[in-house]
């Protein structure tokens, strides 16, 4: 029996053989002809902001950030310039001193020139860390200028005090350059004069921030 059923599909492979590789039909022919196609696999590719609205978040974020990093440098330096005021408090104070003990007419002890150099030097350190701070801090938020305010009368007083500081630093080199010379004690009261000068554009300036 079994030969009897390999005899039709050996008499077919010849047939089979010589009509070539099986071609599949197009898939168009196959929607064409009722075939329905298979679904489309869902994407992830949606966006989360309509494409309008990017630009808009991207700027707020930019300026939350800015914000973020202006508060940041003036909280910084405000505790510089606290430490800066205290420090000028001391370096007036000693430098007084000094300049009562070298220039008096009483004999000359040199008692408080290293405490007046050490003070000097930490409030001329702190005050340009201070400026520093201030002059990086952005400003993302521009403020219409409505005459002369607090934040200006600080800005226009610590101006002058840098100032101030400069002509300090060249003028206690040269008084201590001028030692055992007739103008020594003219240069160490034009010193003296302003340092008290210079104190005075500092208290400006940190007053007028409790005002604001």
């Amino acid at each position: 029996m079994t030969s009897v059923l390999l005899v039709p599909i050996l008499a077919a492979l010849p047939a089979v053989a010589g009509a070539g590789p099986l071609r599949l039909a197009p898939a168009h022919d196959l929607v064409a002809s009722g075939s329905s196609a298979p679904p489309a696999e869902p994407g992830f590719g949606f966006e989360l902001l309509p494409p309008e609205k990017k630009p808009e978040a991207r700027k707020a974020a930019r300026l939350e950030s800015a914000l973020r990093t202006r508060r940041t440098l003036l909280t910084l330096h405000q505790g510089l310039g606290l430490a800066m005021a205290a420090g000028l408090i001391g370096t007036v104070v000693t430098g007084q001193l000094n300049y009562s003990d070298r220039f008096a007419g009483l004999p000359a002890t040199g008692r408080y020139e290293l405490w007046h150099d050490g003070f000097e030097a930490g409030t001329v350190l702190t005050f340009a860390a201070a400026g520093l701070l201030a002059l990086l801090a952005p400003e993302p938020v521009k403020k219409k200028s409505e005459g002369i305010d607090t934040i200006k009368i600080h800005e226009y007083s610590m101006l002058a005090a840098t100032v101030g500081f400069a002509a300090e630093i060249v003028l206690g080199i040269l008084t201590v350059s001028r030692e055992g010379y007739l103008n020594q004690p003219t240069l160490a009261t034009t010193h003296l004069v302003i340092g008290y000068t210079t104190a005075g554009f500092v208290a400006t300036g940190v007053t007028a921030l409790f005002f604001r």
